[in-house]
């Protein structure tokens, strides 16, 4: 009785994590689609442009990779 009542539960977990995981996934892509925007949009650019609006390169691919900006001195 206890195997059964063992199965069940990992049945619901299952589903559960199924659901879960693909949630993520979709969040993720969702999030990972925009900065693919914005990064395909502003490299573009030129050095310039992004200068006149206080922006560097460098900047735009590490917002793209969601990476922390870099301290400027």
């Amino acid at each position: 009785m206890a195997y059964i009542t063992s199965s069940h539960f990992d049945t619901d977990s299952t589903s559960s994590g199924l659901l879960k995981t693909i949630s993520e996934f979709v969040s993720a892509w969702m999030e990972a689609s925009a900065a693919y925007a914005a990064y395909s949009a502003l490299s573009t650019k030129s050095n310039t442009q992004l200068a006149a609006r206080g922006l560097r390169r460098q900047d735009i691919a590490r917002s793209a990779m969601g990476l922390p900006a870099l301290v400027r001195e």
